[in-house]
């Protein structure tokens, strides 16, 4: 297996936890994995992106242009992840919206975005992660939820056992362990889900 992550969200969104869970569970599984993370991360708010390359790869940076996957934690930053993107990449985008807090911009609707998403991008899933997280009673299982519809719209049950994904989100999350695992188990439907795909 060899896979390029590209990982888009806003700093509080948990992208940090989510590569090192991933990352963890490919070397657990016997696969060379590297994680490198670009943007300010004590800066709650702010644009953060991370790279989870896995498989036989030396550098940690994506090249642009070179993700497999994209996985927007908000609508807004699918949209600066796009350099990341060819024309086979895979966006997963969480169906939230964070406006940024010094804009003094219109910012068009939930809607709207997603319109403009599904009209630029061929591979494209729409997850309601943050949906899911409240139901779990925390937006802060939202990036667990991404981390199963991931899993299972990329299939990497076939290279990862998903026992070993959930022994890895035992290992490195100490709190409210079972609702994080909830929450990954939640995100699996979406690979089995063609209605959030165009």
């Amino acid at each position: 297996m060899k896979l390029n992550i590209y990982l888009a969200g806003v700093g509080g969104q948990g992208l940090v936890t989510f590569a090192t869970i991933l990352g963890d569970a490919a070397i657990r599984a016997g696969y060379k994995a590297l994680i490198a993370e670009t943007h300010g991360l004590s800066q709650r708010g702010g644009s953060i992106d991370v790279h989870v390359r896995i498989g036989d790869v030396d550098a940690p940076l994506i090249p642009k242009g070179g993700a497999d996957v994209v996985v927007a934690f908000e609508m807004l930053e699918a949209f600066r992840a796009i350099n990341y993107a060819n024309e086979n990449t895979v966006f997963i985008v969480n169906r939230r919206l964070i406006r940024p807090p010094a804009t003094k911009q219109k910012i068009p609707s939930v809607e709207d975005l997603e319109n403009m998403l599904r009209g630029s991008i061929k591979n494209i899933y729409v997850v309601n992660a943050y949906d899911d997280a409240i139901r779990l009673g925390n937006v802060i299982y939202e990036n667990m939820v991404i981390l199963g519809a991931l899993y299972s719209i990329m299939k990497l049950g076939n290279y990862i056992p998903q026992s070993i994904i959930e022994e890895s989100i035992k290992t490195n999350i100490k709190r409210d362990t079972d609702k994080n695992l909830k929450a990954f188990a939640q995100g699996l439907k979406y690979g089995n889900n063609n209605n959030n795909k165009p």
